[in-house]
Order: structure tokens, then sequence, then C-alpha cells
């Protein structure tokens, strides 16, 4: 088992609370033993939008209550987590809280949701803004509202994974990257199987190195 030496998640250790298929773990540990070239590892030749893919397939489809809520745990768990970037340039936007309320009620009562929602409450969704960080995080929150219809919650959780890991949504280190690829792996996908947020947000805040350092 491959163990880092940057970052916060380093050793595969998944909650000792958690309980999900074995099918899932080993999935988890296959993914964990790969490099990828997305996420600026040395020698990494994997693509990780497969692993997304063959985690969420082990995982399993969104096609009942208790799968379509684990859904929208993972994404709600990840949005958090990009909030603090939206906050940080947009102070005075409230989309994000509105988004919040939305799911979280969600989460309590369960209803319907339209599917144009998150058109409604984002028209601008496909314009190029002032930074890439919080258009990625806006994208993130976007996803969060689609993952509430089940006909949209696979596809919505893809895009949801590529903003966050490979993007600038949570944190602007390179570096940093594999750590939340990891964190995603060991801490978000074990608390939204078993219906909870992570133990953790990441934090883009969590200094790393140059990645000429790390080479």
């Amino acid at each position: 088992m491959i163990e880092f030496d940057i970052g916060h998640y380093t050793d595969f250790k998944l909650p000792s609370h958690s309980d999900i298929p074995h099918q899932l773990q080993q999935t988890l540990h296959t993914v964990w033993d790969r490099k990828y070239r997305d996420l600026y590892e040395t020698g990494g030749k994997c693509n990780v939008e497969e692993a997304f893919v063959a985690v969420m397939t082990a995982f399993g489809m969104p096609n009942d209550a208790i799968s379509h809520q684990r859904y929208v745990y993972l994404a709600y768990g990840i949005a958090l987590a990009a909030k603090p970037t939206i906050k940080h340039y947009f102070t005075e936007k409230h989309k994000v809280d509105i988004v919040e309320g939305i799911v979280s009620y969600w989460l309590k009562e369960g209803c319907e949701i339209p599917e144009t929602w998150a058109d409604t409450l984002f028209p601008d969704i496909n314009k190029i803004g002032k930074y890439q960080a919080t258009d990625e995080a806006y994208n993130i929150f976007y996803g969060l509202l689609q993952t509430l219809n089940t006909k949209t919650a696979y596809n919505a959780i893809l895009d949801i994974l590529y903003d966050a890991i490979t993007g600038d949504a949570i944190s602007g280190f390179a570096v940093a990257k594999r750590d939340m690829f990891n964190w995603w792996l060991i801490d978000v996908i074990p608390a939204a199987y078993c219906l909870n947020l992570p133990s953790t947000l990441y934090s883009g805040k969590w200094e790393f190195p140059p990645l000429t350092q790390c080479a």
C-alpha cells in the first residue's frame, strides 16, 4: 500500500466506525495504489477520471432512496470544502447559503426537486468569470443541486469530483491534488456511504511546497 510523504492523508486508513461493502473497500484500495498524471504525480500514468468512475460504480448507483442520499452527502461534503473559496472572493454572495438550505431540507424531509432548479439559481453557470477557482466552486454547488434529482445525480458527481480534485475550487496548490483525492477516498466516501458528512473538511489554507520541490 502506497504511503505518501506530503499531505494530511498519507496512509490508507478508513474510519473505524465505517461500515462499507467489501467490494467498495477493495476498489478504494486499488485506486489508492495508483499514480495519476492528472494529479501531477511523478511517474503517474493513470487517468483519475477512470478512478472516479470505478469508485462510484462500486459505491452504487442512486437507484433507491438510501443510495440517492449517499450521493447527496458525498456532494455536500465536497461543496462545503469549496464554500470558503466563494466566500473569500465574494463575501456578499448568498447563493451557496441558499443551496445549503435546500440540501439540508431535502436530507431531512425528502422531496422532489425540479430539474430546472440548478439552472434557475445559477443562470450564468456556463459563463467564464474573473477567477477560475470561484467558477469551479460555483460549478460544485450547481452540481450539488443536480444531485437532488436521481436523473442527474451520477453525472453531477463526476463533474463535482473533476472540479474539486483536479481544479482549484478547494485548493490552488498543485501538490494538494493527490492529497484531496486521498481525502475523498478515505474520509468522504466512507462517511457518505454511512449517510454522514466527512469528519474533516479539506482546507485550501493548508500549505504545501511548490511542485518543483516535490519532483
